[in-house]
């Protein structure tokens, strides 16, 4: 073989050895294209791999809103309190209701009162036996002196004797001094014995006008004392009010005239529109604290003083805050039971949660404003479990 032709075939051959590995590259890169479209769609078949649904840390504004229990109030309440110690035995209607007047709310059982009345009643007539036998013994004192003082008229002042005279006189004064004080104490024991009776009356706590239960503060067989308030009653459904606490709300400044959405507890699918009317300063029960009167606005007919409901109010927006969702905030993968210091859980590189201490702000019940150092816009927050791990 000449050199040209061994050059040639040189040629030939590193040609067809290029050849057999750009195809068996091409085979490589298709095989591996198959295999990651299969991965894909098997991911796209059966979902991520991680065992986490995860939410962005984001940066906007929220329009803060809290909610708050409260009672129903109307017109010219009165609180009705409790004039003996006793059981409560019965009771009328609950919060909420309309009662007429003189209606029985409720029956205090005050069985100790009735052995007091009996005792009453026995130094009543014991006060009186002795005022009788006072009298009668100033009647008979009163007769000797008459006895005496007639014949010593008659005898010309010589009988009985002068001391024996006077010794009648004071028998008679001693006696009208006993009936006066026979007098004073059957007055004292009647008196004590009205007293008493008029405390066992009581025992039977009755409506003073026709008007609605705002609130019920007993229970049969709840043991009360004299001075407990046991109902307060609105005489009118006129103006209708109710009354929330602001405590959730820190030093937000609610502005007069903010309207709020009131769902009552009795209906809850229906929305009642309220606006705030006053803000209310250390109450004797809660000194420094701060609550809010919302006037209804046209309520219907079937809400009353006493229904109970929620307010939710919309505080003013915060502005470019950092925002989570609340499930980050519930979200624990260590169960943990101290919850004192919020936190929430942020996708790590390699996957796994990582903690967070942060402080929250306000909320509009489903994002949270929340503070921490190592925090910012775009971190994966893990918001619940996708795959929770088996117990």
């Amino acid at each position: 073989m000449t050199n040209a032709e061994s050059g040639e075939l040189d040629t030939f051959l590193g040609a067809g050895r290029r050849r057999g590995r750009g195809h068996f590259l091409t085979v490589a890169l298709l095989a591996l294209a198959a295999v990651a479209s299969v991965m894909l769609l098997v991911r796209f078949l059966t979902g991520t791999d991680s065992p986490y649904y995860t939410a962005l840390v984001e940066r906007g504004d929220v329009v803060p809103l809290i909610s708050e229990q409260g009672t129903i109030h109307g017109s010219g309440e009165v609180a009705l309190a409790a004039t003996l110690d006793g059981t409560v035995t019965a009771e009328g209607v609950p919060a909420g209701g309309r009662v007429e007047e003189g209606q029985v709310l409720a029956t205090i059982d005050a069985e100790p009162l009735r052995s007091t009345l009996a005792a009453d009643r026995s130094l009543v007539a014991a006060a009186e036996a002795d005022l009788a036998a006072a009298r009668a013994a100033r009647d008979e004192a009163a007769a000797k002196l008459g006895r005496f003082e007639d014949v010593w008229r008659r005898s010309g002042h010589r009988v009985p004797a002068i001391n024996e005279l006077e010794s009648a006189r004071s028998a008679v004064a001693r006696a009208t001094r006993e009936v006066a004080a026979a007098q004073a104490r059957i007055s004292a024991e009647r008196s004590r014995l009205k007293a008493d009776s008029e405390k066992l009356a009581a025992a039977v706590v009755r409506a003073p006008f026709t008007g609605f239960v705002v609130d019920r503060n007993i229970s049969t067989g709840q043991r009360v004392r004299a001075g407990m308030r046991l109902f307060t009653l609105a005489a009118s459904d006129e103006t209708l009010e109710i009354e929330v606490p602001l405590a959730k709300a820190g030093n937000a400044q609610i502005a007069a005239g903010t309207v709020a959405r009131v769902r009552l507890d009795a209906m809850p699918d229906t929305v009642q529109q309220a606006t705030l009317a006053r803000i209310l300063l250390d109450r004797a029960d809660a000194p420094g604290s701060r609550r809010a009167a919302f006037a209804l606005e046209n309520p219907p007919e079937t809400v009353r003083p006493g229904m109970t409901a929620t307010v939710e109010i919309a505080l003013p927006a915060r502005k470019g805050v950092m925002l989570v969702p609340d499930g980050a905030l519930t979200f624990d993968p260590e169960n943990s039971a101290d919850r004192s210091r919020a936190r929430i859980y942020l996708v790590s590189p390699d996957g796994e949660p990582r903690r967070v201490y942060v402080s929250t702000g306000a909320g509009d019940g489903k994002r949270t404003e929340v503070f921490a150092n190592d925090l910012k816009p775009g971190d994966e927050v893990i918001i619940g479990w996708r795959n929770p791990p088996s117990r």
